[in-house]
């Protein structure tokens, strides 16, 4: 089934009202108080700014995908934090990341890892996507071999489109697939996370689309 961007960006728009929403509250004021929950809003606020680049570059066309990969990498660096710095065991991290430590902004992936497997997710599969993702947006080889494939479709050069097959189609189910992503680490309420008091009714195209994805994270 071909990627819905209608429900996509209708997602986004209502989780970023949403969430600004959220952030008037006396442990936001309005980013203004530098809260745990702050900082988790505004990673989220960032995951969905990302999605919304995504999803504009594959709707621009297949020989953006470059750019698409950079953005895809930048997303999950920043879910995996989010992740992190919602468990109320960390709210010491979430302290150092506002207080732009260095490196604070560096998820510590095997922490994600554990809380998945304690959820019942048996292969979690942090480490591999990001290293795919990474591979991607780093000056590697294969990167620019990439690239090169990307230039050769606006070139019009014979057999580049085929070099990249189906790979729009990965791309646009990454988006479906981050969105959930997004759309379950706002509104779960496992007891290790901090409460983000979202209303539900305020987010009615987000509910339907979690309720009716397919695959648990």
């Amino acid at each position: 089934m071909a990627i819905d961007y209608t429900e996509v960006f209708s997602c986004l728009d209502e989780v970023e009202a949403e969430l600004f929403r959220v952030s008037d509250c006396a442990e936001c004021d309005k980013f203004h108080r530098d809260s745990q929950l702050t900082a988790v809003i505004l990673l989220l606020l960032r995951c969905s700014s990302l999605i919304r680049s995504m999803a504009r570059l594959l709707q621009q066309g297949r020989d953006l995908i470059d750019g698409f990969h950079l953005v895809a990498r930048g997303f999950e660096e920043t879910w995996n934090l989010a992740n992190e710095l919602r468990m109320a065991s960390h709210k010491d991290r979430a302290t150092k990341w506002l207080a732009q430590v260095n490196d604070s902004w560096d998820a510590r992936l095997r922490v994600i890892a554990s809380f998945a497997i304690g959820r019942g997710v048996k292969n979690p599969t942090l480490r591999q996507d990001y290293g795919i993702l990474s591979q991607l947006s780093h000056p590697t080889r294969a990167a620019a071999e990439n690239s090169v494939t990307m230039c050769g479709i606006r070139l019009g050069i014979d057999g580049a489109a085929q070099q990249v097959e189906g790979e729009h189609d990965n791309c646009e189910k990454r988006v479906t697939t981050v969105l959930y992503k997004l759309l379950w680490l706002i509104r779960d309420q496992d007891p290790q996370f901090i409460s983000i008091p979202v209303n539900s009714q305020n987010i009615p195209v987000s509910v339907h689309y979690v309720d009716n994805y397919a695959h648990a994270v």
